[in-house]
């Protein structure tokens, strides 16, 4: 796996890989710059959408070994996205909107309800 242009869970503060991902509420960085703060609202996303993917694994009994198998993804970079040590692509999302229900509403369904 290549390297992330920026590890979202080091956008936290303290960047803990134990509450990214797993615990509602955490504190953000101030961001002094665009990039920074354009980098601190995308990992702020990416910790709601892992959140809600999370609490939808544990709901219906899934690993995080056994949802990456469903999507078809290594269980390392699964598990790398959920932590917030690797960037989420568009097509986890997609793939969570697929396999587990309505991850990204009501944007996505939105959109596909057009």
């Amino acid at each position: 796996m290549s390297d992330p242009r920026f590890h979202p869970r080091k956008m936290a503060a303290p960047p803990d890989r134990q509450n990214f991902g797993k615990v509602a509420e955490i504190s953000w960085l101030k961001g002094t710059t665009e990039l920074e703060v354009s980098r601190i609202e995308a990992a702020r996303l990416q910790h709601a959408l892992a959140l809600k993917i999370t609490s939808r694994l544990r709901d219906r009994g899934y690993s995080i070994r056994s949802y990456a198998e469903l999507a078809g993804i290594g269980y390392d970079r699964m598990a790398k996205v959920l932590r917030g040590d690797a960037v989420m692509r568009l097509e986890d999302v997609s793939d969570a909107e697929r396999l587990l229900g309505a991850i990204a509403d009501p944007l996505l369904n939105d959109s596909i309800s057009r």
